[in-house]
């Protein structure tokens, strides 16, 4: 199986964690049994895994956040979204997410992308188990993307692998190897696309892919202090 990482689910994986095939002990408090509480015959019959399938959890909640200034090393890029742009990430209007190719193999491509959120979608709960997630970050709306992709590679595969038909190339990698394209969907909302084509990109020099093939980490992520100077 291809391993895939998108630090837009990061944290959802940290919560998803003892969903894992490897079996990860639950929290104390999960396994405690409170004082006078008795357990049916069909619960204490019930393996982890079945009582795993009711856990359920708020997607929008483990989006990425808002913020004035981005700065994503390992693509070599910074940009800063308009202010009502980011409004709209804050008020989870906006789904900020990101995805890479497989990380156990050569980088193809790595992407920022937004989404718009409906209210109903803004407030969906689902299962942590199955294709609940998956089939919820389907369904949201592309307005458009910012990344890197491995140079030649066709506008056909772009436009797939960013559900946009608008791209704009920023410019080449420091280090020779990607382009950098600004993508839209020029379906989406107008209003949003507007406000979406007000970003400010800027290439800087790229570090090496880490060890562990994720590049989606952004300079804050590395070493827990600004990412602009002030």
């Amino acid at each position: 199986m291809e391993k895939k990482v998108a630090r837009g689910a990061f944290l959802l994986l940290t919560l998803c964690l003892s969903l894992s095939t490897v079996g990860c002990k639950k929290s104390n408090e999960s396994n405690k049994i409170k004082e006078g509480q008795s357990i049916s015959s069909e619960e204490a019959g019930m393996s982890t895994n079945e009582k795993d399938k009711n856990e359920t959890f708020k997607p929008s909640d483990y989006t990425l956040e808002a913020k004035k200034e981005y700065v994503y090393e390992y693509l070599g890029l910074k940009f800063k979204l308009s202010d009502k742009f980011r409004n709209y990430i804050a008020d989870k209007k906006i789904a900020m997410l990101d995805d890479q190719s497989p990380i156990d193999k050569e980088l193809k491509y790595a992407i920022l992308t937004f989404e718009k959120m409906t209210e109903e979608q803004k407030n969906a709960v689902i299962e942590k188990m199955g294709d609940g997630y998956k089939n919820w970050k389907n369904e949201l709306e592309r307005i458009g993307t910012i990344g890197i992709f491995e140079k030649n590679t066709s506008k056909e595969k772009i436009s797939k692998i960013t559900k946009c038909d608008t791209h704009t190339k920023i410019g080449v990698s420091s280090d020779g190897k990607y382009d950098c394209y600004f993508s839209t969907n020029s379906g989406s909302e107008i209003k949003l696309l507007n406000e979406f084509k007000k970003t400010e990109i800027q290439i800087i020099e790229k570090k090496e892919r880490p060890k562990n093939g994720f590049v989606l980490s952004e300079k804050t992520d590395l070493e827990n202090t600004e990412a602009f100077k002030k």
